[in-house]
């Protein structure tokens, strides 16, 4: 293999590492991006050291970033869907599955079941411990219906591939992407209205009136007044996962996430598909929530709450639902609209750049053909004529400057004169 080969085998996109569809800055060359949306995020920070290069003939190995969009990922996801993201890794796209052995919990269960008491159960418990579950909130009898409904969905084709979501809001849609090493479930969204699961629909509703009643319990740190639409997942059951990660790591407005799992006579020794939270500030410490049938389960969506999904061998269902915290989803929704501003700007410096950079080669390009035309006309004497000038003179350019000849003309000539 040669050293440009190798060279051209050990680019990544300066943004994400990705070593696909790779494209370089048209300036200087010598960055390279994925697609231009990471182009555009990169230029604050690339424009600083981005010089234009000396032309010279263009290696074809790996492409120019042009006026061609990238390729943005589109699913029937709309601006209020969030799905979790930023997973954890070294050097590497992924993390390996944490190994260590299957801790069995037994679960406290509330006193009661109406709202106030589950909401005043699951606060104690996310004060305590960071997460709380909560098992048999649900009729065995409602809950089959539930299941029904998305057993029904996923043989109709509604649940698609789980994509990562990039950016602070959910509308930033060019920067989601499928990663199946991350995470290889399908899932469909729910606003919690339509007509076509109204048992889903009843779920979402019983999330929302315990998370509302939250509010009388949260002391003024929080105050829940949104959520995303609800997350239907099915992991396959041949080994599907979705790796350790944080729901909210960059301040999204997501607060506590909520998920209902359907998944009768589970054995987690056997079947696998348990969900691992990690402590942020012990990493000897974990727990094991197994995806039992009619089981909740409740935790701070922030950084608190590393966790992963362990490959599943059984058919796997859950119904996820991530509410907002008043101030941090306004405060998202602003940064991302400056950084949306932002990104404008950079996409018309990077535009402007491109258009500088295509006229010149066009302009070039004109230089040569007309060079071309002034050569072709020039007699065979005329140019023996001029070799025999030019013949082992040091400086042969300066004979030509000093007989007229344009500057733009000089390098074709003397390759002709040279062949003479």
């Amino acid at each position: 293999m040669d050293k440009d080969a190798k060279a051209n085998q050990d680019l990544r996109c300066v943004v994400c590492d990705s070593k696909e569809n790779l494209k370089r800055c048209t300036r200087c060359k010598g960055v390279v991006y994925c697609c231009r949306q990471h182009q555009i995020q990169d230029w604050p920070s690339h424009k600083v050291a981005c010089t234009p290069t000396q032309r010279t003939e263009p290696k074809k190995k790996v492409g120019e970033v042009t006026t061609d969009t990238c390729e943005s990922n589109k699913n029937n996801a709309s601006k209020s869907e969030i799905s979790p993201n930023d997973v954890t890794g070294n050097n590497t796209d992924v993390t390996e599955f944490d190994a260590r052995p299957l801790r069995d919990v037994i679960f406290k269960k509330p006193r009661s079941y109406d709202v106030d008491s589950l909401a005043e159960f699951v606060i104690r418990y996310l004060n305590k411990n960071n997460f709380c579950v909560v098992d048999g909130v649900f009729s065995n009898k409602n809950l089959q219906k539930v299941l029904n409904e998305i057993k029904s969905l996923n043989s109709n084709g509604y649940l698609k591939v789980g994509r990562l979501s990039g950016g602070r809001t959910s509308g930033q849609d060019a920067l989601k992407m499928t990663k199946t090493e991350v995470r290889n479930d399908t899932i469909y969204w729910a606003e919690g209205t339509e007509s076509r699961h109204p048992n889903v629909n009843k779920v979402v509703q019983k999330m929302d009136s315990v998370l509302s009643a939250l509010n009388s319990h949260l002391q003024g740190e929080y105050y829940i007044n949104g959520r995303t639409k609800a997350m239907v997942a099915c992991y396959p059951g041949n080994g599907s996962y979705y790796r350790r990660h944080v729901d909210n790591p960059s301040g999204d407005g997501r607060v506590i996430t909520c998920i209902l799992y359907l998944n009768k006579d589970w054995n987690a020794k056997e079947d696998g598909g348990i969900l691992r939270i990690f402590s942020a500030q012990d990493e000897s410490c974990y727990v094991d929530v197994s995806p039992e049938y009619n089981r909740m389960l409740f935790f701070w969506s922030d950084r608190r709450n590393p966790h992963e999904v362990q490959p599943a061998f059984r058919t796997r269902y859950a119904i996820t639902v991530w509410f907002f915290d008043k101030t941090e989803r306004e405060r998202a929704k602003e940064e991302s609209a400056l950084e949306g501003i932002s990104a404008i700007k950079n996409e018309l410096v990077v535009l402007d750049l491109e258009r500088i950079e295509n006229e010149k080669t066009q302009l070039e390009k004109k230089i040569e053909q007309e060079a071309k035309k002034a050569i072709e006309s020039l007699t065979q004497g005329e140019l023996q004529a001029l070799a025999d000038l030019v013949k082992g003179h040091e400086e042969p350019k300066v004979v030509l400057t000093q007989m007229g000849i344009s500057p733009s003309i000089q390098d074709p000539l003397l390759k002709v004169l040279e062949g003479l």
